[in-house]
């Protein structure tokens, strides 16, 4: 296994930590819980904050975007703490980094070192989620880890869609994109996320910035998915799309589209796919640039 490759004096590996939760208890009367994620990292006994992650609304079963960087280092243990929240509906306005964590619902934390991480098949691991006096609680916690890509290129592009599937009974679909990175296990790593447009069936999302650092490279796969938004956390899949960076580009240049699928039995989705300029498909990219991220 190369995952972790060292050189000569080099005494660190700069590790990118995604997270995700599984079964969380819901502490909201009239909805679901609004988890975050808090890491840490243990050093003489005490606890310093390396990162956090967005707030998902309304998820018992939320899936991350937001990542922490970490530097592996060979030979020294490292531990690490993670805490689950539940941010209360008047804190959602305040700034992650200002947050009180005081004042937000307990969900649980666990514990491990990071080689215990690293040193997994898939580089996965999921831990069971615990209260502040070691009891356990219901839900777990799943930490995966990656080496960070050293390039500083990045990808602009915008998406549209044109007759999207309505799924909605008394107004139209509230579509919105989230795109994945597929690991080498196969795992789905959320990486962006567009804006939800309400009501619409012929979305045009503002334009994101995929760093390379997120994409990893223009071959590697991505799962691109379209999403009927719902205030429940219940979102309904559209279709998704399994492509590349350089398959994208090839789209833009080509002017053409490509089509998205329902994961029932991995046939086309039933709604007709358009490009805005010949009407022909539904995904578009409409500009794309490399860039050094640094100036």
């Amino acid at each position: 296994d190369h995952f972790f490759q060292g050189q000569a004096l080099r005494l660190y590996t700069p590790l990118e930590l995604s997270f995700s939760a599984s079964k969380l208890r819901n502490m909201d009367a009239l909805s679901k819980s609004d988890p975050m994620l808090v890491v840490y990292t243990k050093m003489d006994g005490r606890l310093e904050e390396i990162g956090r992650t967005e707030v998902i609304l309304n998820s018992l079963e939320p899936l991350w975007i937001t990542k922490a960087m970490i530097n592996y280092q060979f030979e020294i243990v490292q531990p690490l703490v993670f805490r689950i929240y539940d941010v209360d509906t008047k804190y959602h306005n305040t700034p992650l980094k200002t947050l009180n964590l005081a004042q937000q619902d307990f969900l649980g934390e666990a514990f491990c070192n990071l080689s215990e991480i690293v040193t997994k098949f898939n580089h996965s691991l999921t831990l069971n989620l615990r209260n502040g006096s070691g009891h356990a609680l219901q839900g777990t916690v799943t930490v995966h880890a990656e080496e960070t890509a050293s390039s500083r290129m990045a990808v602009d592009m915008q998406f549209h869609c044109l007759n999207l599937d309505n799924k909605d009974t008394f107004s139209k679909s509230d579509p919105f994109l989230r795109v994945s990175r597929l690991s080498e296990s196969a795992v789905a790593i959320p990486i962006c996320k567009t804006e939800v447009i309400k009501n619409n069936l012929n979305p045009v999302w503002r334009p994101i910035t995929l760093t390379s650092q997120q994409y990893s490279s223009k071959d590697d796969p991505l799962l691109v998915e379209c999403f009927d938004f719902d205030a429940s956390g219940n979102h309904e899949l559209i279709g998704s799309l399994q492509t590349t960076i350089a398959q994208l580009e090839n789209l833009y240049n080509s002017k053409a589209g490509a089509n998205f699928y329902s994961h029932k039995g991995q046939k086309k989705v039933r709604f007709q796919l358009y490009d805005t300029i010949i009407n022909k498909k539904l995904l578009h990219l409409t500009s794309r640039r490399n860039q050094s991220v640094f100036s």
